[in-house]
């Protein structure tokens, strides 16, 4: 979900989802009709997940994701070293200490 967002721009849920539809290879079960969400797949709902500010295994939580308003996310420094594999590993991150 961040490589879309390398552009820096700002990128809704519903962008994103636009934007991933036909992206990813999506499996059958991902595919399926939420069970608790009517007219939502499963994969929307791992969307919303990815972008939810309370989650600590969200973008948001890993530091990777800021918001730029309500519902509007954009890609921090911290995402795009990720992204291109220049985030530190855990014993760089210890070895500083």
């Amino acid at each position: 979900m961040l490589n879309p967002m390398r552009d820096r721009l700002v990128w809704t849920n519903a962008e994103m989802k636009k934007r991933l539809a036909t992206a990813l290879p999506w499996t059958d079960a991902e595919l399926a009709m939420s069970p608790t969400r009517e007219q939502e797949p499963i994969w929307h709902n791992r969307i919303n997940n990815a972008f939810s500010p309370s989650r600590r295994t969200s973008l948001y939580g890993k530091g990777h994701v800021e918001s730029a308003g309500h519902g509007r996310h954009r890609i921090t420094d911290q995402g795009l070293r990720f992204i291109r594999g220049e985030d530190p590993t855990l014993q760089e991150l210890m070895d500083s200490l």
